[in-house]
């Protein structure tokens, strides 16, 4: 049996990069593994365990049968896993009684069956898996490429993806390897599991779905560094998931994954104002790329928004026809985003993140890394010695950074992003770092002192609101959003009732102050059409009433959230 922590990575392949990858798997002086690799994941039809969090499967290699149940683990990279030996195709939950998730796993497939949900087999894989371990600074990593399909009643999806494990070392040794290889093939960072891509097909699509924000998930008596972990692991898995839709998704959804992708980076630039102060701040880089990035999917969310909403609006009231100017250097959100300039500063969030909090690789359950039978044998182990009809050895573990383990990968690129980020993270960037421990009240108490007085400003915002120009309108706005993102960071140690109570009007003025926002993107671009089409100045005169009626509608939305109570103890 074995139980540990996952730290890994995958990524799609671009078509025109698999002989490169196959040729590079084939090198160096580690010798390379090729396994077939069929498996069978349960789950209920109402997906219990998916929506749990959950993926439970038998797998056969060679001629063992290894069940596994995964779960999400303590970071954006971490998974928990738990193996065992099966006898045959069979499955048996007791077999993962002993850790947290096989306890939770128990408990909703006891729930199901009180309820006549039965369990079986949503989806299936057949992969053909070649991997070598490759050594680089500070890292041993298994690097494993899969090409095969899942499938899903008539329906099948093609997988050809490369995955990065860490064996043993530094999760941020092993970015900067990752980065390495990202950069020479084009790779495309994709945060979805097999079992999530299965679980999609079996719900009738082959697309990555949508992501919406989640609050995060973090103990009530957390310190302000644990609680930010769980805001940025949150907020990252936000852009990237969406991200992948961008790239890979359905084309129909376009238009709101480039919103999702923006409103992640805009979260994530507010829990840096959030925990300002209480935890150590980022590179310059990576809050500059972050930034860029955004500005850059804002001109197609800009585009987008005129489109499917105020031509809209402007046709329906008659208004004389006028043709918008095509931007030729508009970008196009999926290239942006699968750009390597992008990909790279991804990846460099994630080292970041990782560089927080570095832990060990693995938590392993025996003095081994790998699974183990009954006999204290590896998988390997025993896969090789019943093909040869013996009894499975039982040899010490092989030593990280041993010849077998492959050869030193180069030293880093020049101008990497990752490596820059684990350089100057690790020498310390000069900024302000936490607080100490001794001087610092607790996390719940500095968190109830900021929203009080952010909620001040927005008051006084309110009590001048006539008086605001666009300008100070657009500021106002960022303020409200600061706070709602805020008070969903801060969620775990506030009052749970006191902040839905809040968060209700201040839901209600983000909205309104976005309508009004986008009013005022529009009257930018049709400004600038005036000199060339007097039809314009129609859809100029439209507007101006249009925004003085969402200015009249804002104000009492306003007046409800200056008067309530933010949900401090």
């Amino acid at each position: 049996m074995n139980c540990q922590i996952e730290v890994e990575l995958k990524f799609l392949v671009p078509k025109n990069a698999r002989e490169a990858i196959a040729a590079e798997m084939a090198r160096g002086s580690s010798p390379q593994e090729r396994r077939t690799l069929a498996a069978s994941y349960f789950d209920t039809e109402d997906r219990r365990l998916a929506r749990a969090g959950m993926a439970w499967r038998v797998r056969r290699e060679g001629r063992l049968w290894i069940q596994t149940l995964k779960a999400g683990g303590g970071s954006a990279l971490e998974r928990f896993e738990h193996e065992v030996i099966r006898p045959d195709a069979s499955h048996d939950p007791a077999a993962h009684a002993g850790t947290a998730a096989g306890k939770k796993l128990i408990k909703v497939l006891r729930e199901a069956q009180k309820e006549g949900v039965e369990v079986g087999v949503r989806f299936q894989t057949e992969v053909v898996r070649t991997a070598r371990r490759v050594r680089a600074r500070g890292a041993v990593v298994e690097v494993a490429f899969d090409e095969g399909r899942v499938l899903s009643n008539e329906s099948s999806l093609k997988i050809m993806e490369l995955e990065f494990e860490l064996i043993s070392g530094s999760t941020t040794a092993m970015l900067g390897l990752v980065e390495r290889w990202r950069k020479r093939f084009g790779l495309v960072y994709d945060p979805l599991s097999k079992s999530e891509r299965g679980d999609r097909l079996a719900e009738g699509s082959s697309f990555p779905p949508l992501r919406k924000a989640s609050l995060p998930d973090y103990q009530g008596d957390a310190d302000a560094t644990a609680a930010f972990c769980a805001v940025v692991d949150e907020c990252l898995a936000h852009i990237s998931r969406n991200s992948i839709g961008l790239v890979a998704g359905d084309p129909s959804l376009r238009v709101e994954h480039v919103h999702q992708v923006r409103v992640g980076i805009r979260r994530l630039r507010s829990a840096l104002r959030s925990f300002e102060g209480w935890v150590p701040p980022p590179p310059d880089a990576l809050t500059d790329g972050i930034r860029d990035l955004f500005a850059t999917l804002g001109q197609a969310r800009d585009s987008d928004v005129l489109d499917s909403g105020v031509v809209a609006e402007l046709s329906k009231v008659g208004a004389p026809p006028l043709t918008m100017p095509v931007d030729p250097a508009g970008p196009d959100p999926a290239e942006a985003v699968r750009a390597s300039k992008a990909q790279q500063l991804l990846l460099a969030w994630l080292a970041w993140r990782a560089s927080l909090a570095e832990r060990p690789a693995k938590v392993v359950g025996s003095a081994s890394e790998e699974p183990r039978t009954g006999d204290g044998a590896t998988v390997e182990q025993a896969n090789e010695a019943t093909a040869a009809g013996k009894e499975p050895p039982n040899p010490p573990p092989p030593q990280a950074g041993s010849q077998a383990d492959g050869e030193e990968e180069p030293g880093s690129l020049e101008g990497s992003l990752v490596d820059h980020v684990v350089s100057v993270t690790a020498q310390g960037n000069g900024e302000t770092g936490p607080i100490p421990e001794s001087e610092t009240p607790t996390f719940r108490l500095e968190a109830e002192r900021r929203l009080r007085r952010w909620h001040r400003r927005i008051a006084a915002d309110w009590k001048e609101f006539d008086s605001l120009d666009e300008e100070s309108l657009h500021s106002l706005r960022k303020r409200i959003k600061r706070q709602r993102y805020a008070v969903e960071f801060f969620g775990p140690v506030l009052r749970e009732q006191k902040t839905k109570r809040y968060l209700k009007p201040l839901t209600s003025i983000q909205d309104r102050m976005g309508e009004l926002n986008d009013l005022f993107v529009a009257k930018a671009r049709y400004q600038k059409l005036v000199e060339s089409d007097p039809a314009a100045w129609f859809a100029l005169g439209w507007l101006a009433a249009r925004i003085a009626d969402v200015r009249a509608l804002a104000k009492p939305e306003l007046k409800r959230l200056a008067k309530a109570n933010p949900p401090v103890h």
